[in-house]
This record gives structure tokens, C-alpha cells and sequence, in this order.
């Protein structure tokens, strides 16, 4: 099942930090009770001084207010950290309401995020940017991005619609190529070892390929530059239907006058299945197909035989077209 949702950026983070870290001390305290001061104290100084006329703990106030200061700001920081923590690690499926765990990792001010199979979530970065992030797929952000770009580092597929900023382009870098941000809404599709695509939707953007010597070149809405992942110099251009590039992004499986053969590929590779063509004459049949992500295999297959194109049958994980 497809899972989505949304990654807090730092300032929300901040604005919400005081009531969350109220809530999680409460269910901490609860959980592991903080320690009694006075006996800790005790147990450092000594339980009592048989001569003294008042009990250890108070002849030591500077002691006992400096032991609570830094035993207070300490479980301050372990409950931030807790939640921080927490919160990297689980999200909420807006389907279900269960809590999914996402692989998340945050190192030197950079925050890294990677989907699994059929996951897919939306998060916003610090500029107000939308990522969404098809399934096995892995980007890299700043926490809050400086200097003259906004850069991005991507392995996978990724809809993007840029908060645009004249003064500060966004810059994705992807498959070995380079997308500056004109003001923009544009797709990149760029797993390792297969070619590099960026659609644009919206906009403008600029493309170049890393290891090439030729100037940026600019795409208009409909085109997409693509990138073989094996000549790494040079691009071409063609013109696509944007509507099946970008129909993942909003939960759908979608192909427009697609061959059956190349359908039952794509479904069997998102399904983790297998295909048999029993009768290869129906291969090359064009159609037009969709589906919801979020559904079976089953599901799909029910549509496709709703067409009356070939037979299709699901049986031990693979695909049968009579």
C-alpha cells in the first residue's frame, strides 16, 4: 500500500518543540521516574554528618541547586532527543492512521531520506519547496539551505514543485545531470543504472549533463531531456505526455497508448511479479490503462481484463496473458 505524508521542516519543529517536549516528558516520567535528588545528592556527600545539627542536604545549597540544575537540563536534553529521534524514525500513514517507519538519517547539518518498495511519502523543505518521493528512492537535503544555491542530491524519482527564488536557484542533482530551477514544476526520474529523465510541467528549468562542455539547455513544458546512463555527455530532447510522467506522484498507475507487453512489464516490476506470455501475438497491442497504486494486483488485472484486450490470470506471483 502506498504510504504518504508529511517531514516537518526545522522551523516548524521549532514552534512545536515546547508543547511536544511537555507531552513526551510526561510519558517519560511515567514510564522511567526521574531520580529522587536528595538520595542521589546523599549517596555523592554522605548520607548524614552524625555531628552536624541539620542533615548533609542542607549544608551544601550551592551543591544541591547545581546537582538539580544540570540533572534538570540533562533530562531536558534526553527528552529532546528522545522525540527527535522518534520522530525521524516514524511518520503516520494517512491511509490508515498506523505509524510507518521511514529510513532516515541526519549527519553534519544534511538530513537523507529513502522509501522502500510501493512507499511513497511527501515531505517540505526549508525553502517551502514540495518533494514528493516515489518508492526506492533517496534524496539529500540541507536543513536550511545557504549560499548561492539550493541544492539537492537525488537517486531515484522525484516530483518536485520549487518555491522559486530568483536571487537563490534550486539546483537538483540527479543521474549525472544538473537542473536549475527557472520557476518550476518539473519530474526526475534517475535510478542508479538506468537513463536519467527530467519532464517539466511548469515553467522553466535548466539541464546540463555534469561531464559535458556544452551550455545549460533550457526545457519548455512537455519536453523531456534525457540522459542514457551510459553516454554521460549528451542528452536528447523529445516531447512527452506529461499527465503518465507525473500520475505516480498523485497515486496512480497511468499509460497512454502504451503496448500491452510494456504495461504488464511495468506492473510486474511495482507488483514484484513475473510475466508469461502464453500468446505473444497480443505483445504489441497499444492501449490506454490505469490504475490506483494503493490497490492489489489483483485489482489491476481485473481492469485490464475489463478491456478485453488478452486474458490475464495471476497465479504463484507471476502474470499469464493467454
Amino acid at each position: 500500500m502506498m504510504k504518504q505524508t508529511d517531514i516537518f521542516n526545522d522551523e516548524s519543529l521549532q514552534n512545536d518543540i515546547q508543547d511536544l517536549v511537555a507531552i513526551e516528558q510526561a510519558m517519560i516520567r511515567k514510564t522511567y521516574p526521574l531520580p529522587n535528588l536528595d538520595k542521589e545528592l546523599e549517596k555523592i556527600v554522605g548520607k548524614e554528618n552524625s555531628d552536624a545539627e541539620e542533615p548533609v542536604k542542607h549544608q551544601y545549597p550551592m551543591m544541591r541547586m547545581l546537582m538539580s540544575a544540570l540533572m534538570g537540563a540533562a533530562a531536558m536534553l534526553a527528552i529532546v532527543f528522545v522525540w527527535q529521534w522518534v520522530s525521524s524514525r516514524q511518520t503516520i500513514d494517512e491511509a490508515t492512521g498506523n505509524r510507518i517507519t521511514q529510513n532516515v538519517s541526519s549527519e553534519q547539518g544534511m538530513t537523507m531520506l529513502q522509501t522502500a518498495d510501493g512507499e511513497m511519502i511527501t515531505l517540505t523543505l526549508a525553502d517551502g519547496t514540495e518533494v514528493k518521493l516515489n518508492s526506492n528512492s533517496k534524496i539529500t537535503y540541507p536543513h536550511c539551505f545557504k549560499g548561492a544555491e539550493r541544492m539537492v542530491h537525488l537517486e531515484g524519482e522525484a516530483f518536485f514543485k520549487v518555491r522559486h527564488d530568483s536571487k537563490r536557484p534550486f539546483v537538483v542533482d540527479a543521474g549525472g545531470v544538473l537542473t536549475k530551477d527557472l520557476g518550476t514544476s518539473f519530474n526526475i526520474k534517475a535510478y542508479q543504472g538506468s537513463d536519467c529523465k527530467v519532464t517539466l510541467v511548469e515553467g522553466k528549468v535548466e539541464v546540463l549533463a555534469k561531464n559535458s562542455q556544452h551550455k545549460p539547455v533550457t526545457l519548455n513544458p512537455g519536453q523531456q531531456y534525457s540522459l542514457s546512463a551510459k553516454e554521460t555527455v549528451s542528452g536528447q530532447i523529445i516531447n512527452v505526455n506529461t499527465d503518465e510522467t507525473t500520475a505516480w506522484a498523485d497515486g496512480v498507475l497511468y499509460y497512454h497508448d502504451q503496448t500491452l507487453e510494456y504495461i504488464l512489464d511495468n506492473l510486474a516490476a511495482y507488483y514484484q511479479s513475473k510475466v508469461v506470455f502464453r500468446n505473444p501475438a497480443v505483445k504489441t497491442k497499444h492501449l490506454d490503462f490505469s490504475a490506483d497504486k494503493s490497490g492489489s494486483i489483483e485489482d489491476a488485472i481485473g481492469l485490464l481484463n475489463n478491456l478485453g484486450v488478452a486474458k490475464v490470470s495471476f497465479k504463484g506471483n507471476t502474470i499469464y496473458i493467454e
